[in-house]
């Protein structure tokens, strides 16, 4: 018996990284998907993935910074599957690289927009419609940075941290409601991006490393099955919480 199983869930970032793996694992474990992502083709692709196992999920393309996407990816997942009761936020960006003073605030809005608004959607949108379905989950996808941040990087790490703020505050509001929240913060995650990075800049892999306890990077099948056990009744009296799943960086 898979620990998802008679749920429906929501993943956003769903075509790549993390993303796609928590939309795998949530099949595997026994969910129903909705795989929302920019990328229509990456989306569709994470679709065919999860239906070849024999799994079901519907994709929705959707800009996560835009309310009327995730207000309408929302409603999909209640029209394909009748409820939404787990979901997991993840898509982020960080637009630009620079010290705070040298910084614009096109770069910080962007990225604000993206990676912190975005997560505000969703749970505004998920919050009732899991209400709806007599409770849920949610798990937004954090950082580790949120706790040591990276140099040239203060939008996305202060994004972040907000992330985790958030997560606590809507824990709070919506326990009573049977409504769930927490927050995974990763590492350095081997995913498509990383790994073309790293490609070439191979002196980083080494830096990383260091950094770490297990002297290993994350992969993104790690990350999701920490959002899978948030997700399930396995951690059912787990909310308001921001687990750190990066090998002991912040050990």
């Amino acid at each position: 018996m898979g620990l998802l199983n008679n749920k429906s869930g929501m993943v956003t970032g769903g075509g790549s990284g993390i993303g796609r793996a928590t939309c795998l694992k949530f099949a595997e474990e026994g969910a129903n998907v909705l795989v929302v992502d920019i990328n229509e083709d990456d989306g569709l692709e994470t679709v065919s993935l999860i239906e070849s196992n024999g799994g079901k999920a519907v994709f929705a393309k959707a800009d996560v910074g835009n309310e009327e996407d995730i207000a309408n990816a929302v409603s999909k997942a209640q029209e394909a599957f009748g409820a939404l009761h787990i979901a997991s936020n993840n898509a982020a960006l960080s637009a630009g690289s620079a010290l705070l003073a040298d910084s614009t605030a096109e770069d910080f809005s962007k990225t604000y927009q993206v990676t912190l608004h975005s997560v505000f959607y969703c749970m505004k949108y998920q919050i009732p419609a899991m209400v709806a379905a007599g409770g849920g989950a949610i798990v937004n996808i954090g950082s580790r940075a949120a706790d040591s941040p990276n140099l040239m990087m203060s939008a996305y790490d202060s994004a972040k941290a907000a992330v985790n703020g958030l997560t606590r505050s809507a824990a709070k509001e919506y326990a009573a409601q049977g409504i769930r929240v927490n927050c995974v913060n990763p590492g350095v995650v081997l995913t498509a991006g990383v790994e073309k990075f790293l490609a070439t800049n191979e002196k980083h892999e080494a830096r990383f490393k260091r950094g770490i306890a297990m002297n290993r990077l994350a992969l993104p099948e790690e990350l999701a099955e920490a959002v899978v056990w948030l997700c399930s009744d396995r951690s059912s009296y787990i909310t308001g919480q921001s687990l750190n799943v990066d090998g002991g960086m912040l050990s």
